[in-house]
């Protein structure tokens, strides 16, 4: 598994706590996008000390091989998050699936980044860790979400109650 790897046009990154100002930012910047969708967030989500928290136990969950979450930036400016793609209840054994998860940032909607970093993620989950099956949870009235993941060739299965 690679911390970093890289796309056309992106830089997915692993990130340790050292990246929790930056994290919180990026939070900051896309909450009224974010809090649309997102189920309802502890007390303290924004805070530098929260992100830290749960950057370390995502990095150390990511090195067990329990969980991956990259973080993405654009070659033109790697050093500003402009996104995530992660994966989480990543299941092994007879299953072998796991659970997306990706948000990007309001400045760069509908320019392809997401689509991008979304399908390459996606491929390295089925080659380098051998998944079977990917699902994506998305609440039905998220359409630019259900017109990405119909772009790579997701199925809708119903709603769960």
């Amino acid at each position: 598994m690679d911390l970093i790897v890289y796309t056309k046009r992106l830089i997915l990154r692993v990130e340790n706590a050292d990246k929790a100002e930056a994290i919180l930012d990026f939070y900051r910047h896309n909450s009224a996008l974010f809090d649309n969708f997102e189920p309802t967030r502890p007390h303290n989500f924004y805070t530098e000390a929260y992100h830290r928290a749960v950057t370390n136990a995502e990095y150390n969950n990511t090195i067990a091989g329990n969980f991956l979450r990259y973080y993405v930036y654009t070659k033109d400016n790697p050093d500003k998050i402009i996104g995530s793609v992660n994966f989480s209840n990543i299941t092994y054994g007879p299953f072998m699936k796991a659970t997306l998860g990706y948000k990007l940032d309001i400045d760069y909607h509908h320019r392809g980044y997401a689509t991008e970093a979304v399908a390459h993620c996606l491929d390295i989950m089925f080659q380098q860790y051998g998944m079977q099956r990917i699902e994506a949870k998305v609440v039905p009235h998220n359409q630019p979400s259900i017109d990405l993941l119909t772009r790579l060739h997701f199925r809708y299965e119903g709603i769960e109650y």
